[in-house]
């Protein structure tokens, strides 16, 4: 992912979610400033067809929506950028983390050398060779299993959602069925529904990144 977009994207985001809040119907004259947002109806949150006035925004929409209910809070917004941030140097900032422990320079991580750090509690998890030692390739391996397993809750939640939501359960969500359970998503009904059959499939609702 293109890290200086992503950034530049949740600067806009913190923007328009900051023009919505200093609004009020008093303040008539910041209200042109307001409206410029990407926010347009001011509930503090940008759905996707509001993002969808900003390219780069829109291109990372689904990354940026955690909890898949198809606006991005304050909250995501917070969290993406503090992630963001965290992106740009994390193989440095990982290795160096390692290495700080790594006090005898034998570039490995014993057990000792773990003890006082947050790799204490799954030491035997991540040796998985059970030497002892943990390395950089068991390492890695575990922070993917930590982003499957992150990964694999996020889709059971958007599961649970859309069964909820699919009243006669036909597999296919209409707009009187999202309106009425995914209230979230109705503003992009039309939006998210590309062939115009009236029905929102999981792959229309789905997060890119994980269809």
């Amino acid at each position: 992912m293109n890290l200086r977009i992503t950034r530049a994207s949740a600067l806009v985001i913190g923007i328009a979610l900051a023009g919505a809040a200093v609004a009020t119907p008093q303040d008539h004259d910041s209200r042109p400033q307001a409206r410029s947002t990407l926010d347009r109806n001011h509930d503090g949150a940008i759905d996707r067809s509001e993002a969808a006035a900003h390219p780069r925004l829109a291109a990372h929409f689904d990354r940026m929506d955690r909890d898949g209910d198809g606006k991005i809070e304050r909250g995501e917004r917070r969290r993406h950028m503090h992630r963001g941030g965290k992106r740009m140097h994390r193989g440095h900032h990982g290795a160096m983390a390692a290495i700080r422990l790594d006090t005898d320079g034998d570039g490995r991580i014993s057990t000792i050398e773990a003890a006082a750090s947050r790799f204490a509690t799954t030491f035997g998890e991540i040796d998985r060779n059970r030497d002892g030692y943990l390395v950089r390739s068991e390492l890695d391996a575990a922070a993917e299993k930590r982003r499957s397993e992150f990964a694999a809750k996020r889709m059971q939640r958007f599961e649970a959602k859309f069964t909820e939501a699919d009243a006669n359960r036909d597999g296919r969500l209409s707009r009187a069925e999202v309106e009425a359970g995914w209230p979230r998503h109705a503003r992009a009904f039309a939006f998210l529904d590309e062939d115009r059959d009236g029905q929102l499939s999981r792959a229309d609702l789905m997060p890119r990144r994980q269809r």
